[in-house]
């Protein structure tokens, strides 16, 4: 697999997860505060994750180049 597969692969592992944390949000389904701080703690870190792999495969755009 090469880098550019594996990078669509892990932002679409991102997107997917992503989405299932915010649509068990807005289905009403988030029992307590504990509950929604823990999706949205989960949602900052796929938001972290996803953008230090575009600027990882930016620095490696760079010096391919």
């Amino acid at each position: 697999m090469g880098e550019i597969s594996l990078a669509e692969a892990v932002f679409r592992i991102i997107r997917d997860r992503r989405q299932g944390c915010q649509d068990f949000m807005i289905n009403g389904n988030v029992k307590t505060m504990e509950h929604y701080r823990e999706l949205m703690g989960n949602l900052e870190a796929l938001n972290h994750v996803e953008q230090e792999l575009k600027s990882l495969l930016d620095k490696q755009e760079r010096s391919d180049d």
